[in-house]
């Protein structure tokens, strides 16, 4: 088995993101990413989780691990990644004002309760997968509302555009394939 592994949207991916970025900019959210990561692996590595590997995808890197065996571990590796971008948003901040507003961006963005996001990987924990997926389509469903009558009223298409990007995520999570 390959311990790093790309998909073919991972290139998509740098490609927009590349096109659409300042250098500085990418240099903060790469920064970003791996502060969220190392927090999942350090975490990871704590329980004793065994790590297969990472996968690159069009969503961004994703690791290959076994399942924390108590939910609480779930938990923590869950909300490890957030909490290092938050923590690497308190140090550098000050010195790096964008790394921290990408970190602090990243994190956020992260706990929202929709997986395979981490906030919706402990929400599954706490609350079960069918509460868990019908909560995540409300909120889906609710973000694209505000987004099609921000986009209606001259504010454009981006909340719309995240919204259905973010429900993409949670049929992906589920099984659902969205083509």
């Amino acid at each position: 088995m390959k311990r790093i592994a790309f998909q073919p949207g991972a290139a998509l991916l740098l490609g927009v993101l590349i096109f659409t970025l300042r250098p500085a900019e990418l240099a903060a959210l790469a920064l970003a990413v791996l502060a969220h990561e190392l927090g999942h692996l350090i975490a990871l590595q704590l329980l004793g989780v065994r790590v297969s590997g990472v996968t690159f995808a069009m969503t961004g890197p994703v690791i290959r691990c076994d399942l924390p065996p108590t939910a609480f571990g779930q938990i923590l590796a869950a909300f490890s990644g957030p909490a290092a971008g938050l923590l690497l948003s308190l140090l550098i901040s000050a010195r790096w004002p964008l790394l921290g507003e990408v970190s602090l961006f990243l994190s956020l963005l992260n706990l929202l309760p929709v997986p395979p996001l981490d906030g919706g990987r402990a929400l599954r924990v706490l609350i079960g997968e069918t509460a868990c997926r019908l909560l995540s389509a409300l909120l889906c469903g609710a973000l694209l509302l505000c987004g099609l009558l921000a986009a209606a009223t001259g504010y454009g298409v981006t909340t719309a555009v995240f919204a259905a990007w973010l429900a993409a995520l949670a049929c992906q999570a589920d099984g659902i394939v969205v083509e």
